[in-house]
């Protein structure tokens, strides 16, 4: 017997009627509405601990589990990877609440400062014809704010209808007041520390952005050779995928060096060439200079074996340090001038020919120059990757300047040994590569942005009179979580008298802080931080689970952990899920440019191909981008999308949630599961009103194992009971109690009750197991099998012979044991599936008859089913006979095409006589699942009617079907033979295949396992075969 956990919530009033009779066939619409409302309300998303004591002892004894959901971007509406994130978040959170932990799961959503910024650029110039600088920066941003609150409440609703449970109390937003604060909490100790720094650095520059971007924000894209394509602000198309070869004049002497770049415009900022020191090519020019062709100097022969590579075109490199990262740090080696060839809008800022020319246009201008001054060699085709801005598609430039950098080392080190030392553990395991990948070069980070959107960096330059104080790019710079505060710290750094700081002058930098930075503190400032003593930090920080795409696992995660350690000094959490990414059926990734995203709301509700095709044209997608992606659409969704509910899309998402593995997400195989949602509705609304009747009543008990007598008395598991066979080691008899039996008499307790009860003791395991290691596609296995397969198509099917039977007194006991039984699977299946399937279990739970004051009012708050003592793995081996035959039996009436309405007379021929006698005691299982006629259970030696088609059921049984009269016994016999010869045919191939002298080194294990299997069914179903023909040879001579 299990405790019962703890209910401390007040139950609201304006709860879902269900005093109406259940429906006659499964709405999800109908279904899902009005109860998320009403758990909202009743406040059954927020933890225990906000109601009663949950102190360390309680924790410990009990449980915490807590979860910050990744918040989602206000750019625009969910798509389906966010329902899959919630999906997984959602049935964890509910298992632990159920299972009677301290649960809670905080939501909150991301100002997301580039992308939110640059789709309401769009916005306004696609409906108004105005940039962001017409309106000026004030204005601006009260558009962004009015974008944010209306896709925060979208979001919002998206979340609710999909029974996301989070605490709606302890919502945040990354730019509220709370997290503006532990922001400029986080800068200002980290720019004290010497953690922050002002430097210049290279960064991303997207030029159409006008901003410095993240290594996450660049799109490295593949092209095999020369291609053309849109870069945004030029009207043709710029050629990429080509090397261009030229010439660098040695000084002095008149030789030429040939040397190849894919930029040509950048030569404008060469500061030196370099060769590899051991080049015996290049030995006599160690020391020597080139000339500049465009410049009137002469720059440097650097040596440097890191930059060349000898065998690698010329051996000859040229060195841009202003304009590439690996040039960038040759420079440094080498002490190379910095010098920088072109402004931020991407014109050539270099004094000369070009100077003002577009990036792109001086390429073709410097080509056409170098010919004419002949030292252009030629160019040709050549396989590149090209990083682009992931929000405007420009080509991203590599650029030096002044920015804020984040120094990170020691943080990572930390990082790296608490994850090796399993202190924070990644699952999938196998991400541990790339966590050792990205912290082990671990670079600065630049977390500045040329952006109005975001948190405004609080670092403020200080003048005095006009004239700005402090020399150097770090010391010109103070910071402040205030202007009084920032002034303070000026007034002490410039050892300004009180005179003089009366008069100093402060600044506020124009930039806003990366988006990450604020992320990478919500674990705890999400809960309170900075101030430690605020009751929510103190009672849930650090958190268990950080649940995210694979995608970010350094950008947010790492950054996450070694924000915890830089201000805390702990682990922000222990366990990190990463989930699949969700593709197209195809395998794309989902673009909104592409058409392939999915509204997780349009699977719910349905959506029809044309409405589809009209949300393209309400977004920011261009007139040719919009016409692509409705074709797209028209291949993926030809019929739209069909109403699947909110249930089928979780189930749907999770059952794919495999090892990291991304997930194709086909839409039918959603509505596969919506169809699963209908079987499991008919299940319970069959076993209400058909097999336990308006009338019934389970019987009041405190015990949380389930199966109880008709008196209250429990039925105890094998562990505890006197009376287990021990030749079977399966339940004799249990139901003393009864008031129909007399005194001590004892029944025997069906064996269809003592196997489904075992089934779903099983169940329970397995789910509860598969929880615990994050195996959610295993989650789903183990719940949908037992409903869909043991209870559905096999336990219920088995219930209808006892519940339709009208004869002998025995059997009104034996209802009653199948009763509770079928009512103890309803209630337990009904708990287990329901983190899968919150609303229909909600609906179908609240349903049930009996003591529901005693249940609680909320399957979400019941207590988790876990094992009963019933799980005995001896009763499969006994029940497999029986299936086995009834499977049999279908599948032989299928495959000569008898109906329903057609009942054949059936032997089973059993080997042995605890066969023969299990069969024979449980044939009206048989002949009801099966729709069979007479059906009798023979000794394997007695003689079978002619007449009769046969397959083997198991090693001990073989079936034997009278079909002679049903069928065309020539037709069947032609179908028969033309299989052998197919069969013929495949094992012949198959075992030439094998026999193949190198067939053990050149095929793998893998493929050679799944060739021996396929032979062994090839084998097994030539001998089915075999005799099936042989007996319609039979048949066919007897007519």
């Amino acid at each position: 017997m299990h405790k019962r956990t703890s209910k401390p919530w007040k139950c609201a009033d304006g709860k879902k009627d269900m005093s109406t009779p259940i429906a006659g066939g499964f709405d999800p619409i109908a279904v899902e509405a009005e109860w998320y409302d009403w758990w909202d309300r009743s406040g059954f998303f927020r933890p225990r601990s906000d109601f009663e004591e949950w102190g360390p002892e309680r924790i410990k004894e009990d449980g915490q589990f807590v979860i910050c959901l990744p918040p989602p971007n206000v750019t625009g509406s969910l798509h389906i990877g966010h329902a899959l994130t919630n999906a997984v978040q959602d049935s964890v959170i509910r298992w632990r609440r159920m299972r009677g932990e301290n649960a809670l799961w905080i939501p909150g959503t991301d100002h997301a400062g580039i992308a939110t910024q640059v789709v309401v650029e769009k916005k306004l110039k696609k409906e108004e014809g105005l940039s962001r600088h017409d309106l000026g920066r004030e204005e601006f941003l009260k558009r962004v704010w009015k974008w944010k609150h209306e896709y925060a409440s979208t979001i919002k609703g998206q979340l609710e209808k999909t029974a996301s449970s989070l605490d709606w109390t302890r919502e945040f937003f990354t730019m509220d007041d709370a997290r503006a604060k532990a922001v400029s909490e986080a800068f200002c100790t980290l720019h004290e520390r010497g953690t922050i720094e002002r430097s210049t650095r290279l960064v991303n520059w997207c030029v159409a952005l006008q901003s410095a971007i993240s290594d996450l924000e660049v799109e490295h894209q593949d092209f095999p050779g020369e291609t053309k394509i849109v870069v945004p602000g030029y009207e043709k198309k710029v050629t990429v995928g080509v090397i261009y070869d030229f010439y660098y004049e040695i000084e002095g002497t008149g030789e030429k060096l040939q040397i190849a770049t894919t930029r040509p415009e950048t030569i404008l900022g060469d500061t030196a060439v370099a060769v590899h020191p051991e080049d015996p090519r290049y030995k006599h020019l160690h020391g020597k200079r080139v000339k500049c062709p465009f410049r009137d100097e002469s720059i440097p022969i650097v040596l440097d074996p890191i930059t060349v590579d000898m065998k690698f075109g010329t051996g000859v490199v040229k060195i841009t340090p202003a304009h590439d990262p690996k040039d960038f740090e040759c420079g440094k080696r080498h002490k190379l001038e910095e010098l920088t060839m072109m402004a931020k809008d991407g014109t050539i800022s270099m004094e000369g020919e070009f100077k003002g020319m577009k990036r792109f246009d001086c390429r073709e201008a410097i080509i056409a120059a170098l010919d004419k001054r002949g030292l252009f060699v030629g160019k040709k085709t050549h396989a590149m990757r090209i990083g682009t801005c992931q929000r405007t598609k420009d080509i991203v430039e590599p650029f030096l300047m002044p920015q804020w950098f984040m120094i990170c080392d020691d943080a990572a080190k930390r990082a790296l040994e608490l994850e090796k030392s399993n202190e924070l553990k990644l699952i999938p395991k196998r991400y541990s590569k790339i966590w050792d990948h990205w912290l082990g070069e671990i670079r600065p980070w630049c977390i500045s942005r040329q952006l109005w959107w975001g948190h405004r960096i609080p670092a403020y330059e200080s003048f005095l009179d006009g004239k700005q104080l402090g020399k150097g790019v770090q010391e010109k710079w103070v910071s402040g979580k205030s202007l009084e505060e920032a002034k303070a710290n000026a007034v002490k750094r410039y050892s300004l008298s009180a005179e003089e700081a009366a008069r100093v002058e402060l600044r506020q930098d124009e930039d806003v802080l990366d988006t990450w930075f604020s992320s990478a503190l919500l674990p705890h400032s999400a809960l309170g931080w900075p101030n430690q003593d605020h009751a929510d930090f103190k009672q849930f920080f650090p958190t268990q689970l950080l649940e995210t795409g694979h995608d970010i696992l350094f950008f947010w995660v790492a950054r996450m952990v070694m924000s915890s350690l830089m201000f805390l000094d702990k682990l922000p959490f222990d366990t990190v899920y990463l989930h699949a990414m969700v593709r197209d059926k195809e395998g794309k990734k989902m673009s909104k440019t592409l058409g392939n995203v999915v509204d997780p709301i349009d699977v719910r509700n349905g959506i029809t191909l044309e409405a589809l095709n009209e949300k393209l044209k309400t977004g920011n997608l261009e007139s040719r981008e919009v016409e692509r992606a409705a074709n797209l659409q028209k291949r993926i969704f030809p019929e739209g999308i069909k109403q699947c509910g909110s249930d089928a899309l979780r189930i749907g998402l999770l059952s794919s949630c495999s090892s990291g593995a991304d997930v194709n997400l086909d839409i039918q195989k959603v509505t596969a599961y919506r169809h699963f949602c209908n079987k499991l509705w008919n299940a319970v609304r069959f076993g209400l009103y058909h097999s336990l009747g308006e009338t019934y009543e389970p019987p009041a008990t405190d015990l949380v194992a389930p199966l109880l007598t008709p008196s209250g008395t429990a039925f105890f598991p094998w562990s505890e009971n006197e009376l287990v066979d021990e030749a079977t080691k399966c339940l004799k008899s249990r139901c003393t109690g009864h008031t129909q039996l007399k005194k001590g008499e004892a029944m025997p307790v069906p064996f269809a009750c003592q196997w489904i009860l075992h089934r779903l003791d099983t169940a329970v395991t397995a789910v509860n197991n598969h929880f615990e290691r994050y195996e959610f596609s295993e989650v789903v296995r183990a719940a949908y099998s037992f409903w869909y397969d043991d209870f559905c198509d096999n336990f219920l099917e088995m219930t209808k012979p006892i519940m339709n039977d009208k004869g002998e007194a025995h059997l009104v006991k034996e209802k009653e044991v199948f009763k509770q039984t079928l009512f103890i699977c309803l209630e337990t299946g009904l708990r287990l599936i329901h983190p899968l399937l919150p609303f229909t279990t909600e609906e179908l739970w609240n349903r049930l008859p009996g003591d529901r004051e005693g249940r609680g009012p909320s399957v979400m708050i019941a207590d988790y089913p876990r094992p009963s003592g019933w799980a005995n793995p001896s009763i499969d081996d006994r029940m497999a006979p029986l299936l086995d035959a009834i499977h049999t039996a279908r599948s032989m009436k299928a495959s000569y095409q008898l109906t329903d309405k057609i009942e054949p007379t059936v032997y089973f021929a059993c080997k042995t006589k605890e066969a023969k006698a299990f069969l024979d005691s449980e044939k009206t299982y048989m002949v009801s699942m099966a729709r069979l006629g007479k059906t009798t259970v023979v000794d394997a030696s007695e003689k079978i009617p002619d007449g009769c088609a046969t397959q083997v059921v198991g090693p001990d049984v073989t079936a034997y079907m009278h079909v002679a009269d049903l069928i065309d016994v020539a037709a069947e016999l032609g179908k028969l033979e033309k299989k052998e010869k197919l069969l013929t045919k495949s094992i012949g191939s198959l075992e030439t295949k094998m026999g193949a002298p190198t067939y053990a080194e050149r095929v793998p294990q893998n493929v050679r396992d799944d060739n021996a299997a396929k032979l062994k069914n090839y084998k097994g179903e030539m001998v089915q075969v075999a005799a099936a023909i042989a007996d319609f040879k039979k048949m066919k001579a007897k007519k």
